[in-house]
């Protein structure tokens, strides 16, 4: 069921959460810089969801072209370059990102419904970004409706899918949430730190909520390798009876 790159994946983020708890608990102190770069690295922490998703390119595509402007957004941030114009991308693409692999795990096949519904979305985040309850009511609503899924799979699980790599997604998720809720904002004590948990978190659980669409194929891959949009409007048939 695991594979090496599932095993690495999974001791690392156990182990960075871990230290970064442990850090902050004893309340030993941390210079700004080794902060600013632990920020910009955990970043790497997204390769292997890129690598899981590669054959389906134009969500790779997007997914490193959000990676990118998150890493551009705490760069303006640390030096004060033109954050309001920068951070609106980084928050619009970091939730697409969330709603694009939720699409991908919920649906037997991507409704085209959630195109125009993705795109006003993104827009909506982009020119509210500062207003912190627009983004938490989009990707809290998100959040909601894959755990609700997840549970669901839980109750009536399904030889296609994975239901250990799903709660291992989640789990992290909400760990995630957790640290990025208690970041603060940039100056604060451990802001740098506790907010690349935050990247470590959610990388590794898109990472494993990817991995958890088990290969009907060929059983060595990292996923079945589907990804296809309803040719009609429809609601979306919830992968899978």
């Amino acid at each position: 069921m695991f594979k090496t790159l599932d095993t690495i994946k999974l001791i690392f983020s156990l182990l960075y959460i871990a230290t970064v708890a442990f850090l902050v608990a004893e309340d030993v102190e941390i210079s700004v810089d080794i902060q600013d770069w632990l920020v910009i690295l955990t970043h790497l922490i997204a390769i292997p969801l890129v690598i899981v998703v590669w054959q389906t390119q134009w969500v790779s595509i997007t997914l490193v072209v959000g990676i990118v402007f998150s890493i551009v957004s705490h760069v303006a941030v640390m030096y004060d370059f033109y954050v309001d114009r920068i951070k609106p991308l980084d928050i619009a693409f970091a939730n697409l990102t969330l709603m694009l692999i939720a699409s991908i795990v919920i649906f037997e096949k991507i409704p085209e419904w959630t195109l125009p519904v993705l795109f006003i979305i993104t827009v909506v985040n982009t020119s509210f970004w500062d207003v912190m309850w627009v983004y938490s009511v989009f990707s809290g609503a998100v959040n909601i409706i894959v755990a609700l899924y997840i549970t669901y799979r839980l109750v009536y699980p399904s030889e296609k899918r994975n239901t250990t790599f799903m709660v291992i997604g989640l789990l992290l998720g909400v760990t995630g949430t957790v640290f990025f809720l208690r970041d603060g904002s940039y100056g604060d004590k451990n802001y740098g730190i506790l907010h690349s948990v935050w990247h470590v978190c959610s990388y590794t659980s898109l990472y494993f909520a990817v991995r958890s669409l088990r290969p009907s194929v060929n059983p060595n891959a990292l996923r079945r390798p589907r990804i296809e949009f309803a040719r009609k409007i429809e609601f979306g048939k919830i992968a899978y009876h």
